[in-house]
């Protein structure tokens, strides 16, 4: 037996809401609510002191006289009230946005009050761009990866099979929203590089990026992509030249404070570190008449149509790629 939706597979039960912030928050509210050792550690991390979860009171979507719909708030009787807003992607909540929610948080007799940003952005990035509070009330951020983190803690310490199953469908669930952690994805994101100048006044190219500084950058959005691929592959002098595993990433607003040697830039970019370069087994040209590859267009591969050594082109490569997505809809639908 199998259940499709949308020709897609869901992996678990938080899945049947789709997998944008509704569906995260939505699960995040149900594990809070069904597992007290996650609720514990969760509360701790907000308030940054162990509070009694006994009566906490969790609301999804609450409607208030700022006309917004909050994702989470939390309250621990009058020990603790905070307003989770949460986001997909690298996304951050905005001073207007938590502005607008101060108001709630008005209310006298409780101890600790917070806003707390939730995205993919990890911590230490967050706190460079999130301001330290709002009128007087603490903003704190967490990552999708940590709050993912503090369910496997939990579930480590919980006795109950109820209160471990749910803990393993949010895990499960959450690992599509935690920065680099979509092992399973083994799809390769190729882009194109220039030999030209990347300054007037330095001779250093985006080749010279790749192979010498082992790294590459590139805008957060804005037709590039959202999360960073897994794997990412450079093509350059006519051919597919290597593909890196990213080892890691740090988003920054200007790359040249990474280097000093590359040019400035004044919006978000994720800067990577690169592994080893992986060659293809012998040359993978930019496509003939009927699989041409635009010289500056960005494509997704299967990572075994680039290293097999099966194909002679890339956009062979790409148009199997995009068969075998085809296919796979055809076949659950």
């Amino acid at each position: 037996m199998s259940l499709t939706i949308r020709s897609a597979f869901p992996s678990n039960v938080f899945e049947l809401m789709g997998k944008d912030e509704n569906s995260a928050t939505y699960a995040l509210g149900w594990a809070l609510e069904r597992s007290p050792k996650f609720a514990a550690r969760l509360v701790k991390e907000i308030a940054g002191r162990t509070i009694d979860v006994s009566d906490l009171r969790i609301a999804l979507q609450k409607h208030g006289d700022d006309r917004g719909f909050t994702d989470v708030e939390v309250r621990c009787d009058k020990a603790l009230h905070a307003i989770v807003e949460a986001k997909h992607g690298f996304e951050l909540p905005g001073v207007e946005q938590l502005s607008r929610y101060r108001p709630r948080l008005r209310e006298a007799g409780f101890d600790s009050v917070a806003l707390v940003s939730v995205s993919a952005t990890p911590g230490p990035i967050a706190r460079l761009k999130l301001r330290r509070d709002i009128g007087g009330v603490p903003v704190k951020h967490l990552s999708w990866g940590a709050v993912r983190g503090l369910a496997k803690a939990a579930r480590s310490e919980a006795s109950g099979l109820e209160e471990k199953l749910w803990l393993r469908e949010l895990i499960d669930h959450l690992e599509d929203y935690a920065a680099m952690n979509r092992t399973r994805d083994n799809r390769v994101y190729v882009v194109s590089l220039g030999s030209n100048a990347m300054r007037d006044d330095c001779d250093r190219t985006w080749i010279d990026v790749v192979e010498q500084d082992r790294s590459y950058f590139h805008p957060v959005g804005n037709h590039w992509p959202l999360q960073p691929p897994n794997y990412i592959a450079f093509r350059y002098r006519g051919q597919l030249q290597s593909v890196h595993r990213v080892e890691s990433f740090v988003i920054v607003n200007d790359v040249s404070t990474v280097n000093p040697t590359w040019f400035s830039t004044d919006v978000d970019h994720f800067v990577y570190k690169l592994g080893p370069a992986m060659k293809p087994p012998k040359p993978l040209r930019a496509g003939g008449p009927s699989d041409s590859i635009k010289r500056s267009a960005r494509v997704w591969c299967a990572i075994d149509t680039l290293l097999s050594g099966q194909f002679e082109q890339l956009g062979e490569a790409r148009n199997e790629t995009n068969r075998r997505a085809r296919a796979a809809e055809e076949r659950d639908a």
